[in-house]
């Protein structure tokens, strides 16, 4: 397969360049002005770098610190139906960049995102599976159902992000949405890691570990999408515990699953994952 190779001139820079009172998102960035999107939940920090390939699932993350958004998010919205507020993002392929020979326009990756901590915003994402998923694939090359140029070997795909507060109503996910609450943020971008050339991670989809709602309050806020989930449940999925479905009754009673998401009826020693109504937590019993 042909090898790609991208190169970086006057478009990054008008990229990496805003103008001086444009407020500007507080991840950490690379030497080539680029945004570190990818988030440790662990040890609760940014990454050092974006080392995730387009079909590799991570935790993408934006931290708001010191722009308007804090303040924003906080506030009651002048809609009274708005019963709550957060973050979104509006994430596209740069073919000025890319220069991916099959190229389609269109395909924005939108949605929302989830409080992590702080003033920290994402969700568990898998950019590959969500763009073919909604059939959104064009910008990254689409070929055929099973060839893509951004999975060729060696392929970076450069994304820009736009990010914005939204808020939401009981049946209305996005009752306040783009430049409603504040203006949107559209100098973001980062780039993912050479691919190479192997499918890195399984397919699974926001109801695999969310039933109900996905936002407090909103009827309106289900979702089935592949490839993007609550931050929190990002062990679950790369560990493939596709079982533990996070049930909302609090009275439901205690469940144990293995660390593959098999129920345990008796469970012994070991590492498990213990469930109960909303909570899901990693026990080690002895």
């Amino acid at each position: 397969m042909k090898k790609f190779t991208f190169f970086f001139g006057m478009a990054l820079l008008g990229m990496s360049t805003a103008n001086a009172q444009d407020p500007v998102i507080a991840n950490p960035t690379l030497e080539d002005g680029s945004y570190i999107v990818k988030y440790d939940m662990e040890n609760h920090k940014f990454a050092e770098s974006n080392d995730f390939e387009i079909d590799e699932t991570f935790v993408f993350a934006i931290d708001v610190t010191g722009t308007p958004y804090v303040d924003k998010l906080a506030e009651t919205g002048r809609n009274p139906a708005v019963i709550g507020r957060g973050m979104a993002r509006d994430i596209y392929a740069n073919n000025d960049i890319n220069k991916f020979p099959h190229f389609e326009a269109g395909g924005n990756l939108d949605g929302r995102m989830f409080h992590i901590e702080g003033n920290v915003y994402g969700m568990c994402f898998n950019i590959f599976q969500y763009a073919s998923g909604l059939y959104k694939d064009g910008p990254l090359g689409y070929v055929s159902a099973t060839e893509y140029d951004c999975c060729q070997p060696g392929a970076v795909t450069t994304f820009g992000c736009n990010v914005f507060p939204f808020g939401y109503s009981a049946d209305n996910q996005g009752i306040e949405w783009w430049d409603a609450i504040a203006t949107p943020i559209t100098t973001v971008w980062f780039n993912t890691a050479p691919y190479t050339g192997t499918k890195t991670s399984p397919d699974f989809y926001f109801d695999d570990y969310t039933t109900g709602e996905a936002f407090p309050g909103c009827a309106d806020s289900k979702n089935s999408d592949k490839g993007w989930c609550k931050p929190e449940f990002y062990k679950n999925v790369t560990s493939g515990i596709n079982d533990v479905i996070i049930d909302n009754n609090d009275n439901a009673p205690v469940e144990y699953y293995n660390l593959q998401g098999v129920l345990v009826n008796n469970p012994e020693n070991g590492i498990y994952i213990r469930r109960q109504g909303t909570k899901a937590t990693k026990i080690v019993l002895k």
